[in-house]
């Protein structure tokens, strides 16, 4: 993961569970944590989110309205959704009562988990490979990282490379990280897979989350291989709207 900004260091993606990154300000040098695993996290029910704004994905962006998260207390458990796109973030927190009926290997929500192995399927009639290095991580399980990372590393260390628990997109059950047996972490987007993800994802519903140069919208600086599934039609606007839109900007967040 690369350098996020003062206020949002832990979101998202959160632990670089990828080898080969370079940690900002060590002139090139590369870490490479262990890779979190998620294997061992329970689920179980959750309401159905609440909705706090909705709108047109078609309509003019200067006559929609902006959503404001209005959740407190008990509401936090669900999470933050606008025209049914779920966000979380440092700002847009879910609380531990939060757990999605994940379901398949990678431990997604079903339409999500469905439309990842379709898009794997393609990827692979295209002659390439792509591997999942982290998916659904619970609330506990992201708490559990932190502590352990927090005990190994320091704190300056973990609040850029691990999420507070409540603020990683992984608690969704909506995010996956990738990687190819060529490249991983920094280096995938020098990657065949990468490229056909940049090309093709949006057909299957994905984007890519934090785009690189983008880390001002985002808080969270260039990660290639985390993305996120939206649907085929909030990805396609999104994509139809530049290379580099980030969901804030789709959603009118920032």
């Amino acid at each position: 993961m690369v350098h996020h900004s003062s206020r949002r260091l832990a979101a998202a993606c959160a632990v670089v569970v990828v080898a080969g990154c370079s940690v900002p300000g060590s002139s090139g040098s590369s870490v490479q944590p262990p890779i979190a695993s998620a294997a061992q996290v329970t689920t179980a029910a959750v309401p159905a989110p609440s909705t706090t704004a909705s709108w047109s994905a078609s309509a003019d962006s200067t006559v929609r309205p902006r959503a404001t998260d209005t959740r407190k207390g008990r509401a936090l458990n669900r999470p933050f959704t606008v025209d049914g796109v779920t966000v979380v973030s440092v700002e847009h927190r879910v609380g531990a009562a939060y757990r999605p009926n994940v379901t398949g290997p990678h431990r997604l929500l079903p339409e999500a988990a469905a439309a990842f192995a379709t898009l794997r399927r393609a990827a692979t009639k295209a002659g390439l490979r792509l591997s999942v290095v982290s998916s659904y991580r619970s609330y506990a399980s992201q708490r559990a990282l932190y502590a352990r990372y927090l005990g190994l590393y320091g704190r300056s260390y973990t609040r850029r490379y691990v999420a507070v628990a409540g603020t990683s997109e992984h608690q969704t059950g909506l995010a996956v990280d990738l990687r190819s047996p060529s490249g991983r972490g920094s280096t995938f987007d020098r990657t065949r897979e990468w490229r056909w993800l940049r090309a093709r994802a949006d057909s299957y519903g994905f984007v890519l989350r934090y785009p690189k140069g983008r880390t001002k919208v985002t808080g969270i600086g260039y990660e290639p291989w985390h993305w996120r599934y939206v649907g085929v039609a909030h990805a396609k606007a999104i994509r139809a709207l530049g290379a580099n839109t980030t969901l804030e900007e789709y959603l009118r967040l920032a």
